[in-house]
């Protein structure tokens, strides 16, 4: 799941996703969100829902959003809790799809105005060929949708930039589109250096893309982090964020308790939370620039022993056990401030990384979720050869 808002913390936000205000304008968002109907948004032609919380004094909610920047994890391309409003936004192949398929507002000109700018024409794209015009589409609508939402919400935007297993393994490939859709950003008069993350996997080619992107002040989310080696690789390489899965780990090493030996985790109570904090520590060890985001927080628990993370992603369920639960002491350990359990890592060269990410969850949820990057965004080209193309100026 993609970045979203923050939804505030009582220390200075991290560098690569500044603390927003609440007034930004909601955008368009999926049919199945809920919320009182009076809520409008002047940023589009539709109602605007929302799931509204009221965050409660003395919760544990309340409690955690002062140690943490608490993000919200939707599907939706704007992301919003409470009455903090949209703050931060993503673009991926299935949101854009949302918004071309349905019409969304404002929104479905992305995909319009990508299919008649001048560099995407057959005769200006390389090698002059249908899939090629296509590829330039869709970058520049992710760019235009990117943009809108920029417009909308005072955070940064996250953007998809692989949508394969052969891209995530080609750093000339990723280097190459990133930098064509930060052109394409500055054309718009979006200021990449502070407005936009690229969303690149941790793979070995992956990592060697961040490093050549950051030194040139384009900022990487680097996400699909499931082992040690992978983010002391990312971090050193300057990636702004690491994104780990607490969930998704721990359940990983239940299965395999063998793994979790090699890879200092044995004796922890929670492999999931415990490699969270190795990564923050190895962080802090080393004075990398890296903020840590917790994705695949699964319940209360979880949140709670997470307090002090730079950013920890949140859903519904988990918000709505944290707001209904008093924190009986006013506050919650800091798991993070005297942390300085990291295990020796060394240095980190392709063959230990592959290792490694043999050895832990990385192999295995990496081709997870590329295979369904790959098939949204299969979705998204027929979708638009299908629906799109042949109404083209008319």
């Amino acid at each position: 799941v993609a970045l979203g808002s923050t939804m505030g913390t009582g220390r200075p936000p991290p560098r690569a996703l500044p603390d927003p205000p609440a007034s930004a304008a909601p955008a368009c968002l999926a049919p199945e969100a809920s919320a009182p109907a009076s809520q409008t948004s002047s940023a589009t032609s539709g109602k605007y829902t929302s799931n509204v919380v009221s965050i409660q004094r003395g919760s544990e909610l309340d409690a955690l959003k002062t140690m943490s920047s608490l993000v919200y994890d939707t599907k939706h391309a704007v992301n919003e809790l409470a009455v903090l409003g949209p703050q931060a936004a993503t673009v991926s192949p299935s949101i854009l799809l949302h918004a071309v398929s349905e019409n969304c507002s404002s929104d479905v000109g992305s995909i319009e105005g990508a299919l008649v700018y001048d560099g995407c024409l057959i005769e200006n794209v390389e090698g002059h060929t249908e899939a090629a015009r296509m590829d330039c589409v869709l970058d520049k609508a992710f760019v235009n949708l990117a943009a809108m939402m920029a417009s909308r919400v005072e955070g940064v935007v996250s953007v998809e930039v692989v949508e394969s297993r052969l891209a995530a393994d080609d750093c000339e490939t990723i280097v190459g589109k990133a930098r064509r859709m930060a052109e394409l950003f500055r054309e718009l008069d979006v200021d990449v250096a502070e407005r936009v993350l690229f969303k690149i996997p941790c793979t070995w080619q992956g990592v060697q893309a961040v490093e050549t992107l950051e030194r040139e002040g384009i900022k990487c989310q680097v996400t699909q982090v499931y082992c040690l080696e992978q983010a002391a690789a990312a971090a050193r390489a300057g990636a702004s964020l690491v994104q780990t899965y607490v969930g998704r780990v721990r359940t990983w090493y239940r299965k395999h308790p063998v793994a979790a030996v090699h890879n200092h985790l044995a004796d922890a109570p929670d492999a999931g939370i415990e490699l969270t904090k190795q990564i923050a520590a190895l962080i802090k060890k080393e004075n990398l620039g890296a903020k840590v985001i917790a994705a695949s927080v699964k319940n209360r628990k979880d949140a709670v022993a997470l307090a002090g993370c730079d950013y920890i992603l949140l859903n519904d369920r988990v918000v709505g056990a944290l707001n209904s639960e008093l924190c009986v002491d006013g506050s919650l350990n800091d798991a993070f401030e005297r942390n300085e359990n990291v295990p020796e890592v060394g240095e980190v060269y392709q063959e230990r990384f592959e290792a490694a990410a043999e050895n832990s969850p990385a192999a295995e949820e990496m081709a997870f979720a590329l295979a369904l990057n790959a098939a949204a965004d299969l979705k998204l080209k027929e979708f638009v050869k299908q629906k799109v193309l042949p109404g083209v100026g008319q």
